[in-house]
């Protein structure tokens, strides 16, 4: 359930324009170093970088293959990355050895909330809840109080039940299901139009699909859609993080 809450892709030697959003990210290397400009600072010949939502940033990589996961920054795994990086705004991996060392405690700490978490149990309202998402968020007209009435809850009630147990809200769960689902038929399917696209995504049309990509992920339909040779969609259901 955390990974539909992780966006995961990999960009072959493609350099990345400035830009920012609301996700956090994680990017780093998996073979040449590379360079990245972080709020007008250049940091040539790093490893990898961790940045918190709304730091402008950009990458030349023409000559690198990145990784590069997006994380809710209210989900359970958004929030232990925040916690790792207190008041700082970026971390930069000069090195293979650092971003290990970052990626394998992230990892157990992420482990350790997973197991407590199973131990007491997912309410099975929760559990509901995400499987009619997973089921129909193609559909325009799911909504936090047309769940809440699938599940017998009232729509507070469960709000503060999958807030406390998934770490987000209903309503985000529901955006990032669709997002990622739209990103991935931009990535796989190229005869397919944005607007069909969006629609079978569950959004209104090709123009609220772009506001909500480019506000969470900082790129637009079509600029991914022109990029899609370079760019792969990466499944997480069994990883957490891609280990280099």
């Amino acid at each position: 359930m955390m990974n539909k809450l992780v966006l995961a892709l990999r960009a072959e030697r493609s350099d990345v324009e400035i830009h920012k959003h609301s996700a956090f990210q994680i990017v780093f290397t998996e073979d040449n170093r590379f360079q990245t400009t972080l709020e007008n600072k250049i940091y040539p010949d790093i490893f990898g970088f961790v940045i918190k939502p709304q730091v402008s940033h950009s990458c030349k990589c023409d000559n690198s293959s990145l990784i590069i996961l997006n994380i809710e920054p209210y989900s359970l795994l958004g929030k232990l990355i925040a916690a790792k990086l207190g008041n700082s705004d970026t971390l930069i991996f000069n090195d293979k050895e650092s971003f290990q060392t970052f990626s394998n405690d992230i990892e157990n700490r992420f482990s350790f909330s997973n197991n407590n978490q199973d131990f007491y149990g997912i309410d099975k309202r929760v559990q509901q809840s995400i499987e009619y998402i997973n089921k129909n968020f193609k559909f325009g007209n799911v909504s936090s109080q047309h769940i809440a009435k699938q599940v017998f809850l009232s729509p507070s009630r469960l709000s503060a039940l999958f807030k406390n147990q998934i770490g987000c809200s209903i309503s985000k769960y529901l955006l990032w299901t669709r997002l990622r689902y739209a990103i991935f038929l931009i990535l796989t399917d190229a005869d397919n139009t944005l607007t069909s696209i969006a629609l079978e995504s569950g959004f209104y049309d090709s123009s609220q699909m772009t506001k909500y990509m480019y506000q969470m992920f900082g790129i637009s339909p079509s600029r991914l859609k022109q990029k899609s040779e370079l760019i792969q969609f990466l499944n997480l259901e069994s990883h957490l993080f891609l280990h280099p």
